[in-house]
């Protein structure tokens, strides 16, 4: 008997890294699972890879920016479930290095529209579903750098310490219909978006690993059991929550 057994998760960014390990574990305990993403190759793989190991899941195109792309998506999975009890909203743009002088605007509101305004699509149209279906949980992937600063990233790290807040506002409006909202904020996670600046993962394991008094990078997996935690029963009592999944990083 699976932790999600009964339950149907929306999960964003499902052909990346992190996101797919979730929808994987997702289904894995016993979750229907609706991967979505940008690129059919990756997020096709996520599905078939659920089903593969026993589980059921759908993949579907949707870019989280597009209200009117968000709208039908959620309508049309809901329906074909016949309820959404878990959304993990994890898609993420990442701009180049830039300071707030040097930023170009177009470069700002990219990441802005996927990072923040996206969660917010897919929440909006989310809940009436989770009011229906009696609650549900909202797990909104955050980042250390929405706590903690980084050189040239203004843009990434804005966004992230919003999630917060935005995970916050869910928790406190909805908190009556049952439906709660939680942030989860990994530390380095070994994904191919580590190789975004550092071409090897030797070299960003020897510039990184120092930064976490654990020891080692995380692993999609690391964030993946604690998605499944606060999607399941056993979080019963957190909303509003941050969750540091970060091997200490932001401890020192």
């Amino acid at each position: 008997m699976g932790m999600l057994d009964g339950k149907f998760a929306f999960v964003t960014a499902a052909g990346g890294g992190i996101a797919g390990a979730i929808a994987r574990r997702f289904g894995a305990e016993g979750a229907a699972v609706c991967c979505v993403d940008v690129v059919e190759e990756t997020v096709s793989k996520t599905a078939s890879d659920i089903e593969a190991a026993g589980g059921k899941a759908i993949a579907r195109i949707c870019d989280v920016s597009d209200e009117a792309a968000v709208k039908r998506t959620i309508d049309e999975v809901a329906a074909a479930f016949g309820k959404l009890n878990v959304v993990v909203n994890a898609a993420a743009a990442s701009e180049p290095l830039h300071t707030v002088a040097t930023m170009p605007l177009e470069i700002w509101q990219e990441v802005l529209d996927v990072n923040l305004t996206g969660m917010f699509l897919v929440a909006k149209h989310a809940i009436p579903h989770m009011q229906a279906a009696g609650g549900g949980q909202f797990i909104n992937i955050s980042s250390t750098f929405g706590t903690v600063a980084w050189p040239n990233r203004p843009a990434y790290m804005a966004t992230k310490g919003a999630v917060r807040q935005l995970t916050r506002s869910i928790a406190l409006d909805f908190a009556r219909d049952n439906i709660r909202a939680n942030s989860i904020l990994p530390g380095a996670i070994e994904t191919n978006r580590l190789l975004a600046r550092t071409p090897t993962m030797d070299l960003v394991r020897e510039k990184m690993v120092p930064l976490h008094p654990i020891g080692r990078l995380g692993q999609p997996e690391d964030i993946a059991n604690a998605a499944a935690f606060l999607a399941s029963d056993q979080s019963s009592f957190m909303t509003g929550s941050d969750v540091l999944v970060d091997g200490g990083f932001t401890m020192i």
